[in-house]
């Protein structure tokens, strides 16, 4: 006895339609954020606006530090909320952090030259 082998159809045959051709790539807008983020059950509204400062040795001044990578982790068990970076003037927004809730900001020099430090605890208050 004999067995055929037939290879399957290409998509969208078996219905009688031509399949989508790729025709040309296109920039997407930025998705917005949402008001709620619904995998947490508190209110993510709240938010941290704080400046990173540098100080290179414990008898210089503090400095801003531009550009500083920001992660902000959950006190209770340490998950990563928010991350992004300091603006020219060490100044950075986290946003979309459950209100209420107790954080520890860590800044990493993205030049290497100087150790990463956290602060905090700092509480998301209303934006």
């Amino acid at each position: 006895m004999a067995v055929l082998l037939a290879s399957t159809p290409p998509l969208g045959s078996v219905r009688g339609q031509v399949p989508l051709q790729y025709r040309h790539a296109a920039q997407l807008s930025t998705p917005s954020r949402l008001l709620q983020d619904f995998r947490f059950s508190l209110s993510t509204s709240g938010e941290i606006r704080d400046r990173v400062m540098l100080k290179t040795s414990p008898t210089a001044p503090e400095v801003p530090m531009p550009r500083a990578r920001i992660w902000v982790h959950r006190l209770v068990d340490g998950y990563k909320a928010w991350e992004g970076f300091s603006d020219a003037l060490g100044y950075y927004h986290a946003s979309g952090l459950e209100l209420g809730v107790t954080y520890v900001v860590t800044g990493v020099d993205m030049t290497g030259e100087h150790k990463s430090t956290a602060g905090g605890p700092v509480v998301a208050q209303k934006g």
